[in-house]
Order: C-alpha cells, then structure tokens, then sequence
C-alpha cells in the first residue's frame, strides 16, 4: 500500500525543495558555462533539444543515469527541465515524498534510488496533485527507455513534457 498521506508540508513549500531550488538557481550560470554551450540556455522549448542531446552525448543507458543522478551536471539539468515547463506552462515547483507503507520517507535525491520511492522533485499546476505532475529527472531517465508497457517501440524526448506546446501559440495568445 502507498503512504500518499499529507505530510503537514505544502508540496510547494517543502524546506528540501526550497533548498534545493535555491541552489540550482545560484549554480546555474556555472552549469550553463560547464555544458560548453553557455548561450543556449534560454529556457525555450527548443532549447530542450539541445538538453537533449547534452545527455544522450554524455550517457548510454537509464542506469547510468540513475547512478548520476546526484551530479552536479543532471541535477542542474533536472532544473532546467523543470524550469523550462514553469516558464513556458505555468507550473510550479513541488516537493512531496512517497515511499511504500510503512517505508520511511526519503529525503529528497537521497543516496540510494530504491523501487517504491519518489524522492525527487516534480512541476505541475498550481493546486494539482503531484501525482498529475511531471518529473524532470523522470523524463531524464526516460530517453534511454525503448519500449512502452506492451512493448511497442518507442522514442521518448525532453519535448515530450510540453506535450503539444507550440512556441507559436504564444504570440496567438497576445492580441
């Protein structure tokens, strides 16, 4: 059985998330110059893309990004994504750990990644479960993902969190 249970602490507001938030934020002209690539990191859509490639470049499998998980450059990466989907959806920033009943709760990017546990952070809507919500470091990790439940080959992507967002659609919005 799950423990989804409140915590007494908002999603929003969860002290680790806060924390965590504000050490992206500070590391962040630092990762964007360790990438190579400091000018690209405009928080677009597109520059998704090059994320995208950043990581498939420097990984092979979601093992090895699940081992990585903790480095500075994923968890800056992590950000971005997450970021890039506040900007362009208005999400926001949430923090709630899950664990299997009776497991204690992780803390968030613990040193282990056990099955049973969510211990990384998630953008959504504001007011929205984070069980509705995205998982940057999930979508990560799904690059290197093959195949659906039944099998089908698939291609995933870092877009694919925008779902059918359209850079367009923004100056559609503007009259």
């Amino acid at each position: 059985m799950a423990d989804r249970t409140n915590h007494g602490i908002d999603p929003q507001s969860h002290p680790d998330l806060s924390a965590w938030l504000a050490e992206r934020v500070r590391n962040f002209a630092h990762w964007a110059e360790d990438t190579g690539t400091p000018g690209t990191w405009d928080f677009s859509p597109r520059s998704l893309d090059a994320l995208e490639d950043l990581i498939r470049s420097r990984y092979d499998s979601d093992a090895e990004t699940r081992t990585a998980r903790r480095d500075a450059f994923l968890q800056g990466a992590c950000w971005y994504v997450g970021e890039v989907v506040c900007r362009t959806r208005g999400a926001v920033w949430k923090f709630e750990p899950f664990a299997v009943k009776g497991a204690e709760l992780p803390s968030l990017f613990g040193e282990a990644d056990p099955s049973g546990v969510i211990d990384d952070p998630c953008v959504g809507m504001p007011g929205e479960d984070t069980e509705e919500a995205i998982y940057p470091m999930g979508a990560v990790h799904g690059l290197f993902c093959t195949e659906d439940e039944l099998g089908n080959p698939i291609v995933q992507h870092l877009s694919d969190v925008l779902g059918d967002f359209d850079e367009d659609d923004e100056d559609d919005d503007v009259e």
